[in-house]
């Protein structure tokens, strides 16, 4: 009898194990001297989307996706975070990524580093914690498109409703060597369940669901 609980416990604990193994699989490459290991992905609480920076969507229509990589440099070159890009492969949408946070250490700020992508209406200046328009920094993400996949993001209102002034954001190259890294996708809710894969450039890092709760 106690042979018989066991393996009713073994085989009850594999059934509810099995789901949550079979959603993600995680995979480590190395591009361009750089180490990118993709350690979790998920849809995140309500209360993480408030803290994000002013990222305003229709939550009935859009919800956010988060990929979070550790990232290692082995040579001088560092991460580019545009380079990022989430694929659907089951409804054919590229996601680029629409919020950034990278943590080198526990103590201190979160890097950002966002540009915007279209200059401002009339030359406008705006405070320095907005994103800022430098044509000097690429946005990898148009370099990397491909025909078979339509690209998607969410222009940011930097105006008001009488004086709009919206452009798409991006973000540039992080400053750190070795640094994890919360990628956050503005994702369309579909009819079909998405797989998705997780890309560095034309890399594959890792391919992932995102579980029904």
């Amino acid at each position: 009898m106690k042979t018989i609980r066991i393996l009713k416990y073994l085989l009850t604990y594999l059934f509810f194990l099995l789901p949550v193994q079979n959603s993600f699989s995680q995979n480590k490459i190395i591009v361009d001297s750089i180490s990118i290991e993709m350690e979790k992905a998920k849809e995140p609480s309500g209360f993480s989307n408030v803290m994000l920076r002013s990222v305003r969507f229709d939550e009935k229509k859009l919800k956010f996706i988060m990929a979070k990589c550790q990232i290692k440099s082995i040579g001088k070159n560092r991460a580019e975070i545009s380079a990022f890009s989430l694929l659907d492969t089951v409804n054919k949408v590229r996601y680029r990524v629409g919020d950034y946070l990278g943590y080198a250490g526990i103590i201190g700020s979160p890097e950002v580093n966002p540009y915007r992508k279209e200059k401002p209406l009339n030359g406008k200046k705006y405070p320095y914690y907005l994103p800022q328009y430098d044509s000097s920094v690429v946005d990898f993400f148009d370099q990397f498109s491909t025909g078979e996949y339509t690209d998607f993001g969410i222009p940011i209102e930097f105006g008001s409703e009488n004086n709009p002034d919206k452009s798409l954001i991006y973000f540039g190259e992080t400053n750190y060597k070795n640094f994890r890294a919360e990628l956050f996708f503005i994702t369309l809710k579909v009819l079909k369940k998405p797989v998705f894969e997780l890309y560095y450039k034309n890399y594959k890092v890792g391919t992932f669901q995102i579980e029904s709760n």
